[in-house]
């Protein structure tokens, strides 16, 4: 991950293990929807508005499509710490990525996973996709410390 401007400790709960004793492959898409969530906010923090509903105004999405690539498996009492970043912003979507990382820091532990998803703007009352918020890039070129030319895609 080139960036990492969103950084959080996830906690590991008895019930994410499988029969293995490893955390189950399924949450890791509840990890990242976590930092996702922790994007969003940081998001709002910087842009001075509230969340509605775990999303910014205007800024409604649904998830097109998911990626994980499982390094190494995850352990009840493990440090677990995930890092969220945008790498691509497109007309009407983004591709979030995400890193889960086993150790005493972010910084310092060792890759467990990695993945991305495709989020979609998306209309609820229409039913259907809608462009980009006007305000959408420039925050989270802001956020990420890049001009907002290299994440247009």
């Amino acid at each position: 991950m080139k960036r990492t401007p969103v950084i959080k400790r996830l906690e590991i709960r008895y019930r994410d293990l499988d029969p293995y004793g490893h955390v189950n492959n399924a949450v890791y898409l509840e990890f990242f929807e976590t930092l996702q969530f922790a994007y969003w906010r940081r998001l709002a923090e910087n842009l001075g508005v509230e969340l509605e509903t775990g999303d910014l105004p205007g800024a409604r999405h649904v998830v097109a499509e998911n990626r994980v690539r499982y390094v190494s498996p995850v352990f009840l009492d493990d440090e677990l710490y995930g890092a969220a970043s945008i790498s691509s912003v497109g007309n009407r979507s983004y591709t979030m990525e995400y890193e889960l990382r086993v150790g005493k820091s972010f910084e310092e532990g060792e890759l467990a996973a990695e993945g991305s998803a495709a989020h979609v703007f998306y209309d609820p009352e229409a039913g259907s996709s809608r462009p980009r918020p006007d305000w959408f890039l420039s925050a989270v070129a802001e956020l990420e410390g890049v001009p907002e030319e290299d994440l247009l895609r």
